[in-house]
């Protein structure tokens, strides 16, 4: 697992590109309810800020301790420092999975 962003993390928060409300709108009608997402390669937590006031929790994990450092904080937000392969979140649980530059 390589960390590319710790680096520039702050950079990377101000340039990073937005989503439109109606990309996150879409994403909300593929859950069942309004239960828990992930948001993996969360980064700087742009997504995971946007699904937070629509789920009631969202775990966000990355690689890079210094990306999340600079993640927005909220009480229905849980920061995980972790690979998208060994999260640590249990077998069905997650309700969503998002996924967005970290691709």
């Amino acid at each position: 697992m390589k960390d590319n962003f710790s680096k520039q993390a702050s950079t990377y928060a101000r340039f990073r590109p937005h989503y439109p409300p109606e990309l996150y709108g879409y994403l909300l009608t593929q859950m069942n309810g309004t239960g828990t997402a992930w948001d993996c390669g969360t980064g700087n937590g742009q997504v995971a800020i946007q699904l937070a006031q629509h789920v009631a929790n969202v775990y966000a994990t990355d690689i890079s301790q210094t990306q999340l450092d600079h993640a927005p904080k909220k009480e229905n937000i849980k920061y995980i420092c972790s690979s998208a392969e060994d999260s640590g979140l249990p077998a069905h649980f997650i309700d969503l999975v998002t996924v967005a530059q970290a691709m």
